[in-house]
């Protein structure tokens, strides 16, 4: 494999290090927040809208993605988002609610260029053998923005100010964005610039025409919300629920973060080893709602037990991702991986949004975020039985 611009290294390199990059966007004010929050003078709660608008607009955009991408190429594709991401960081850093609000929905709305982008073109290149560990790899991007947002801006805040280091996300993205013009000629040779920018039909079609291609999507919406829920409240558990110290807390929820970018290569690997992304798919829900349930039992346990029931979790709960990903676009008809993507995305982004908040309802309920995350195993069970009923179609 040679590291041409054609090549696939070269592609896979591209569309990880433009994931990684737009979800570091993503992630820079709730990283931010200690700094930027008081400025602005609202409470910290005030966190979960702004998230909620970035995905609202990745929803959005995901659903006419494929669309977008057909007429303008991958690589334009690609570089359309890293602008949009630079410029809602710009507007981020400028402090009002109203640029917060503005700079977060293009943020979002970017965000949900990228996976269709990739998608497109990492489908033309990756053989199929090793297709599912080929996007295993590139949804790697996720974690590693998440990472590079978490280490490097608190301390850009504290040398340069909140709204600096908002202003060096855009500046390193824009710079991307350029960098990726060295794959407009061989990626974006197929585009077709007369095609219509279709609204919602275009990608959704494909769920009501293809019954595992809509599974898939339903599964994504499942095991997003059960994703978001554990990153959301883990360490409040912890500190709340099992009396721990926060510092060790907030340990368990980096090695969380580890054993997600961990089952995103090895859930991966195992579907291209059984030539089966459904069933892998189905294993991952099953895992996740057994761990689920034995967390109102670990209250009695070791700590050590505890972290290993909580980092297995995390390996299913956030780590199906390139497995969905690869699977909607083998199941896409030829030259639709943009449309197939975008629109299980689409889908996939409404359990992002309201995950939390259901798990927030379950728990005023019950009082208890153990019982609250046993409940919540309901979510990848029901993916579970999907990923069951979807093989009969695939």
């Amino acid at each position: 494999m040679t590291f041409a611009v054609s090549g696939l290294a070269a592609a896979l390199t591209a569309t990880t290090a433009a994931q990684a990059l737009a979800t570091c966007g993503v992630f820079i004010l709730p990283v931010l927040a200690p700094f930027a929050l008081p400025e602005l003078g609202v409470a910290p709660h005030w966190i979960g809208h702004q998230v909620a608008v970035i995905y609202i607009a990745a929803a959005c955009v995901s659903s006419i993605a494929g669309g977008v991408i057909g007429r303008v190429g991958p690589a334009r594709g690609s570089q359309l988002a890293m602008c949009g991401t630079a410029l809602g960081a710009t507007l981020i850093a400028l402090g009002t609610l109203w640029s917060v609000a503005f700079g977060s929905a293009l943020i979002g709305a970017s965000y949900g260029l990228t996976n269709p982008a990739a998608s497109t073109v990492l489908t033309r290149l990756a053989p199929p053998a090793r297709r599912n560990l080929v996007f295993g790899v590139k949804q790697m991007g996720v974690p590693l923005g998440a990472a590079l947002a978490g280490l490097v801006l608190p301390g850009l805040a504290l040398a340069i100010g909140w709204r600096g280091a908002a202003l060096c996300v855009g500046l390193v993205v824009s710079v991307a964005a350029l960098a990726l013009g060295v794959f407009r000629s061989a990626w974006d040779a197929g585009r077709d610039a007369s095609l219509p920018l279709r609204g919602a039909g275009g990608g959704l079609r494909l769920l009501r025409g293809r019954p595992a291609l809509a599974s898939i999507a339903v599964i994504g919406a499942l095991f997003s919300a059960a994703q978001l829920s554990l990153g959301a409240y883990a360490v409040t558990m912890l500190v709340e629920e099992f009396a721990w110290a926060p510092v060790a807390a907030g340990a368990v929820a980096a090695a969380l973060q580890i054993a997600g970018a961990a089952g995103r290569l090895l859930w991966a690997w195992i579907a291209d080893r059984v030539g089966s992304g459904l069933f892998v798919l189905m294993l991952v829900g099953l895992m996740a709602a057994a761990c689920s349930l034995l967390l109102p039992l670990a209250i009695f346990w070791p700590p050590a037990a505890l972290v290993v029931l909580l980092c297995l979790l995390g390996l299913c709960a956030a780590g199906w991702n390139g497995v969905a990903l690869a699977e909607a676009s083998r199941l896409a008809p030829a030259g639709a991986a943009g449309h197939a993507t975008g629109a299980v995305l689409s889908v996939t982004f409404a359990g992002v949004v309201t995950g939390p908040t259901l798990f927030a309802l379950i728990f005023s309920a019950v009082g208890s975020y153990a019982m609250a995350f046993a409940l919540l195993a309901v979510l990848p069970l029901a993916g579970a039985v999907l990923a069951w009923r979807g093989q009969r179609y695939a």
